[in-house]
């Protein structure tokens, strides 16, 4: 060995937010490619598993099955579906119920539990 200490280094896991001619960004941060060791840099949306040196250079590069991604991604994908369904719906017989001054919040509140079933084809 030289001598010299062995280089450490890090793995990253994600999916590519950017690319350009230098590098890629994943979870935030830039990577580049280095000129002593060039690397094929995959497109934007790919999952990728990176070898990093400390010095911010790609060392290795793996392209990693979209089924990782599928693990995590739809239950979280589900519940802010879910939020945003409800939120419209009520926002949809709020304003419905607006227009009619006898109509009291708990009805409207009926009228959007109604409709979000409706909505979820139940």
């Amino acid at each position: 060995m030289n001598g010299r200490a062995p280089v450490r280094h890090e793995t990253i896991e994600g999916t590519v937010e950017a690319t350009n001619q230098r590098g890629i960004r994943v979870q935030g941060e830039w990577y580049n490619v280095s000129q002593f060791h060039p690397v094929d840099l995959p497109s934007n949306g790919t999952y990728v598993r990176l070898e990093v040196d400390p010095k911010g250079f790609i060392r290795d590069i793996h392209t990693l099955p979209d089924e990782t991604l599928e693990d995590e991604t739809p239950a979280v994908l589900s519940h802010k579906d879910e939020r945003i369904t409800r939120l419209a719906v009520l926002k949809a017989a709020a304003y419905f119920g607006a227009s009619r001054p006898d109509l009291k919040s708990s009805e409207v509140l009926m009228i959007a539990e109604k409709w979000l079933q409706w909505v979820e084809g139940a």
